[in-house]
């Protein structure tokens, strides 16, 4: 019999940021090689993006199922099996023949993907509440800072060194050692009575996210967490084009640029640990917000001074990501705190709405892109506003 944890540890911290690492670099390291891959199989540069768009629905879709699959039958078995999933997968992308085959795998990529986010976030619910789970995410967050620049700096050596497909195998490794660690060491976090099968299928889970999705705790802060992940996916999505077609960088250099973001982002990860305790969560919720408004500002405004070059691009989008890593982590640590004895499907549901509002708002910068910074930099600036108006009501909430 497996022992349970009965204090926050080491393996589910771990765990949590494994599990988002894994799951972001799984979006982030294909970045670079995104115009390789349109030539080799002769698609639109839109069809390459796309690839992205199934990953991050498949990612957000599963986790509807993952988190409530570990309510069910504990965090520990599923989470085995949807890493043991995710390298399978990954490892057949290595060897896909075609377009068609690499979307669909793709799709099944992010479904496994979800597995480890959402599972992860509840194991670590299990063991922590309150500002001591809010520092525990901002750790958590510290691994999506990595995945933001380390993935794509490696996508980019890949690529150029090699083939893009050497994303995936490096994908299937890494996913293959994780399933080692957790094998060893996750114990069982989940200490509540299963929940009761009639409660777990389709008509039991329905009426529960229905619930939540109605109560403006679980669903004001996730959509900060949402709309704070829109903003960094976005310019992911439409800036390798400008930097290696435009701006004629390598996907070496623009994987090497990626590095600045994860530094950004770990900065606002970091100010977040630091300071939770001293300040409180809504203190550093609008701190974060008006950083990201201030950086998508100065984006546009140096957009209609007639300026679209890698520092117009870059360095203002650094100031939106410190402001992401203060208010991402929060936003999906709040609807857990307000909900505990339904962690797995509070941070199931947060994550449905973080990736599915991800997907949504990278089509839209996709569609958006033109001939000028013009476009983005607006984009971002909306949805900051909007981010900072989110932040308000949730402090209404108290």
């Amino acid at each position: 019999m497996i022992p349970r944890a009965a204090a926050p540890g080491r393996p589910q911290t771990l765990y949590a940021c494994l599990g988002l690492a894994l799951g972001q670099a799984g979006l982030f390291m294909a970045l670079p090689s995104l115009p390789a891959m349109a030539a080799e199989f002769g698609v639109s540069d839109a069809d390459a993006q796309g690839s992205i768009t199934l990953y991050a629905l498949g990612y957000g879709l599963s986790q509807l199922l993952w988190g409530p699959l570990a309510d069910r039958h504990g965090r520990r078995p599923v989470a085995l099996g949807g890493v043991a999933l995710y390298s399978l997968i990954s490892l057949a992308l290595v060897m896909v023949p075609g377009f068609g085959a690499l979307l669909v795998l793709r799709l099944l990529q992010g479904v496994a993907a979800g597995c480890g986010t959402s599972v992860s976030r509840a194991c670590l619910r299990d063991v922590a509440s309150g500002r001591e789970l809010a520092r525990a995410m901002g750790v958590v967050a510290m691994s999506y800072a990595v995945a933001l620049g380390v993935a794509p700096f490696l996508g980019g050596w890949i690529g150029r060194l090699g083939s893009w497909r050497g994303d995936d195998g490096l994908l299937a490794v890494l996913g293959g050692l994780t399933y080692a660690y957790l094998a060893r060491n996750l114990t069982e976090t989940r200490v509540r009575p299963p929940v009761p099968t009639t409660q777990w299928n389709l008509r039991g889970l329905l009426p529960g996210y229905g619930k939540l999705l109605r109560d403006p705790r679980f669903l004001v802060p996730a959509l900060i967490a949402t709309l704070g992940t829109g903003l960094v996916a976005g310019y992911d999505a439409a800036s390798p084009f400008d930097f290696e077609r435009r701006f004629g960088f390598s996907t070496a250099g623009y994987g090497n640029l990626n590095l600045l973001l994860s530094a950004a982002y770990l900065l606002g990860s970091l100010a977040l640990t630091w300071n939770v305790e001293r300040l409180g969560q809504q203190r550093l919720l609008w701190a974060g917000a008006a950083t990201s408004v201030g950086g998508a500002a100065v984006m546009l405004l140096l957009g209609l001074a007639g300026r679209f070059d890698p520092l117009s691009l870059l360095l203002p989008m650094l100031v939106v990501v410190v402001g992401v890593g203060v208010v991402v982590p929060l936003g999906l640590a709040l609807p857990m705190q307000a909900f505990p004895e339904r962690a797995g499907q509070a941070s199931a549901l947060t994550g449905f709405l973080q990736q599915e509002g991800t997907a949504l708002l990278v089509a839209l910068a996709v569609a958006l892109h033109g001939g000028s910074q013009v476009p983005l930099g607006l984009s971002l600036l909306v949805l900051a506003l909007l981010l900072a108006l989110l932040v308000r009501i949730q402090g209404r909430l108290g």
